[in-house]
């Protein structure tokens, strides 16, 4: 469905690295708490937020997103055959094509169900560079314990009964050079986030909040955008997840989540350029 953090790939199968990930992690929840006083002093009031969608129009966005990232690989080839565009950016342009596709029923529905159209989704510029700032100041914090996951969970994804296996992408995206990979890291960092937190924290969220309280809400919806990433970067996923999704509740602006996701991404760009 779209691009998949590369961190998982610096982790193999190793009871050691597992173990040195699970010290990390555990750094990382020790860290949380000090997380969540700086963001509270950053953003000292939460933002109270009520999603005028339904899970009708979820259902309608969820069907976009089947339909486009299955008909996105077929206009790819079309626009460029495989064998003069490099597999990772024939990967990222149907990410690209998919995301963008998805994000229009959510504008419409946004601009017709909510008076402030587009800004109810987090659009909002007052208050954004404040917000971004509590986030990117929380991720320095807890990163290593979210890369702690990635060296954990193929371990504890083999001991559970699965199989990892290295994302495909994340090969293909290591072997681009000179202007494709820069291409490659301007859609796999800044673009395809951008939309990623558009369709699952500026749209999805709020309505399962609305639902299921902040908890619940985040969760699942944190849950979702893990599932669609794979098994191999279930876990991983998930913490950036939870993450992203407490920035945007306790700050209902997108750029929050946004910018944190794009620093994690072009983190995990760079490490994977290093391997």
């Amino acid at each position: 469905m779209s691009v998949q953090e590369a961190a998982p790939l610096l982790a193999p199968d190793s009871r050691e690295l597992a173990l040195a990930g699970a010290a990390l992690v555990l750094g990382g929840l020790a860290l949380t708490p000090i997380c969540v006083v700086i963001v509270r002093r950053i953003v000292p009031q939460a933002q109270v937020f009520f999603a005028r969608w339904r899970f009708l129009h979820v259902g309608v966005v969820a069907l976009v997103l089947l339909l486009a990232s299955s008909l996105a690989p077929r206009a790819i080839d079309a626009l460029a055959p495989r064998s003069l565009l490099p597999e990772a950016l024939a990967g990222l342009g149907a990410s690209l094509i998919a995301l963008g596709l998805t994000a229009i029923p959510i504008l419409l529905f946004a601009s017709r169900l909510d008076p402030e159209g587009a800004a109810s989704l987090g659009l909002r510029a007052r208050g954004s560079l404040r917000a971004a700032g509590a986030g990117l100041v929380c991720y320095a914090l807890l990163v290593p314990g979210l890369f702690g996951l990635s060296l954990s969970w193929p371990w504890l994804l083999e001991r559970l009964g699965g199989e990892f296996k290295p994302q495909e992408l994340a090969n293909a995206l290591a072997d681009l050079a000179g202007s494709q990979r820069l291409l490659a890291a301007l859609l796999a960092v800044l673009v395809l986030p951008f939309f990623e937190e558009l369709i699952f924290r500026g749209f999805l969220q709020p309505l399962l909040v609305q639902n299921l309280g902040d908890r619940g809400g985040v969760f699942l919806a944190s849950l979702v955008f893990a599932v669609l990433h794979g098994d191999s970067a279930l876990l991983p996923i998930l913490g950036l997840s939870l993450l992203l999704g407490s920035l945007m509740l306790r700050t209902q602006r997108l750029a929050a989540a946004w910018l944190v996701h794009a620093a994690h991404n072009g983190l995990a760009f760079l490490l994977l350029g290093a391997t």
